[in-house]
Formats: C-alpha cells, structure tokens, sequence
C-alpha cells in the first residue's frame, strides 16, 4: 500500500497538470480516500482469489440460506435478476468481505 505522502504527491502533481490545462483541482483528502479504497478492494481480491476452497464453503452455506428461507431445497440462482443470482453473488461477496475484515483484526 501506498504511503500517504506519496499519494499526496501524485495529487499535487496531477493538480498542476490540470491547473495548466485549465481543469479544475482535485480535493487531495477525496483522492486519498479513493486510491486507499482501492487499493484495500485489490487487497480483497487477491485475497479471495488465494483461499477458492473458503469461497466454495461461503457460497455453500449462503446457497443453504437461500434455500432455507426460500423453503425451497433444491433452488439454484439462475438468472441475473429475476432468477436471484445477483443477490446470491452479492451475498457470498459481502459474507467474504466480513470474513476478510475479521482477519484483518486478528
């Protein structure tokens, strides 16, 4: 991860690239905000494409959630939106991200 210094750096020299161009400044705290993001959700994802196996036992006890509180056993996500797998994916990310969180504290 980048320090905090060098990102104010790259702002400050993006600044008067578009100072000359006639652009207007970028706030220095919201670039910081945003490449730390970024950054963190690159870390995420390399993470998560490190443990497959997890993500297998994620997205197992998700699809058994679905399954549970749709009373349905045998529901597969099919479709994007109308057959629940955009919610499904969004669940398995999000129950991910809380994983890769509480590792971070550990």
């Amino acid at each position: 991860m980048r320090s905090v210094e060098k990102i104010i750096r790259e702002v400050e020299d993006r600044n008067k690239a578009r100072a000359k161009a006639g652009l207007p400044l970028v706030s220095v705290s919201k670039e910081i905000k945003k490449i730390s993001e970024a950054e963190l959700y690159q870390d995420f994802r390399v993470w998560r494409k490190a443990n497959p196996k997890l993500r297998d036992k994620v997205a197992e006890e998700v699809l058994a959630t679905f399954r549970k509180d749709l009373r349905n056993p045998t529901w597969v996500p099919r479709g994007l939106l109308s057959g629940g797998r955009w919610g499904y994916l969004l669940a398995v990310e999000k129950k991910l991200e809380r994983l890769w969180e509480k590792r971070k504290e550990l």
